[in-house]
């Protein structure tokens, strides 16, 4: 191959390395940009592989990647923008397709919406079939509403109150999908883990490619390094775990150490221990989750543990 031909190949590589990173997510959108306008000929390359897979895509992965548009923006409030895709299934059958056939396999993208919330920020969207989705802080989702309904949650917690519609409606997040029926559903992410719980109507989950369980109401799927338990909940733990969509927080035997890592999902500052020994203390009670003052107040004048501020967090410490 002459020296023309290695750098029209190595053009084709690169572009097709971003397509897969664009929609796996891992890309980063500035460096993209900013490669596809160094050079006319990455942009063709980029052009060329996109064009090139619309026209020959492997008919098997359709249902997987879609071909719709996104949902128009009246259709869902919140909206903020659509995305590229990030799919671990899409982006492993999009490799293997690659390793088949090069950029003569690969197609265009489809596109989502999504929306996020800051840390201490909570907010309602109404999606576009009439559902609903409450995102609790620090929260990351996107959806995709067209013969079927997508929707996946990057970071955070959710809840959903999903609409019965003869649309299946998919929730994705990381190492697990579910079908849910219409119904109340609360999702949590926590690492490479989380918790799915069904409050009204049912799940079927699959994690990490193998069946998880189906969860009825009153029930949770629980994942964490690997393993899943489905087991159902008294009325206390449910209570507990969906306190927050009233902007609430409460604890019911909780750990302080434990106490404390819940309470700092919604503080720009954080509270920390500044003895060790302290994060064994057992609290009750409830809390506003943005009132972290009447919190600090409960444990000097119930527990004696003090704090002071230091530099951009809260130090606890026992009382003298």
């Amino acid at each position: 191959m002459g020296e023309d031909g290695k750098a029209g190949a190595d053009l084709s590589e690169q572009a097709i390395a971003w397509l897969v990173a664009l929609d796996c997510g891992t890309a980063d959108d500035r460096t993209f940009h900013a490669w596809r306008d160094a050079d006319p000929r990455h942009a063709a390359a980029f052009a060329q592989a996109a064009t090139a897979w619309r026209r020959t895509a492997d008919p098997r992965l359709l249902p997987l990647l879609g071909q719709h548009e996104a949902p128009e923006p009246e259709l869902a409030s919140e909206i903020a923008k659509p995305i590229l895709s990030r799919r671990t299934a899409v982006g492993g059958g999009l490799a293997a397709l690659l390793a088949f056939g090069g950029a003569g396999a690969y197609m265009a993208w489809p596109r989502r919406a999504y929306a996020m919330t800051a840390v201490g920020e909570q907010r309602t969207l109404r999606l576009p079939d009439g559902s609903h989705a409450m995102l609790n802080t620090d929260t990351r989702v996107s959806w995709r509403f067209a013969d079927r309904r997508d929707f996946w949650i990057e970071q955070g917690e959710a809840a959903l109150f999903v609409r019965e519609t003869e649309r299946a409606f998919r929730l994705y997040g990381v190492d697990f999908d579910a079908h849910l029926d219409g119904g109340r559903f609360d999702i949590r992410l926590a690492g490479r883990g989380g918790q799915l719980m069904v409050l009204a109507g049912q799940a079927v989950a699959t994690y990490r490619g193998a069946l998880a369980g189906t969860i009825g109401a009153g029930s949770a799927l629980t994942m964490n390094n690997g393993v899943t338990r489905v087991a159902a909940l008294g009325s206390d733990a449910i209570g507990a775990a969906t306190a927050w969509q009233s902007g609430r927080i409460v604890f019911n035997g909780m750990p302080l150490d434990r106490a404390l890592a819940e309470f700092n999902r919604y503080l720009p500052d954080k509270i920390v221990l500044g003895q060790r020994d302290l994060g064994a203390t057992l609290l009750g009670g409830e809390f506003r989750v943005d009132d972290p003052d009447t919190f600090l107040l409960a444990l000097r004048e119930a527990f004696d543990i003090d704090h002071r501020r230091q530099g951009d967090h809260i130090l606890l410490f026992r009382g003298r």
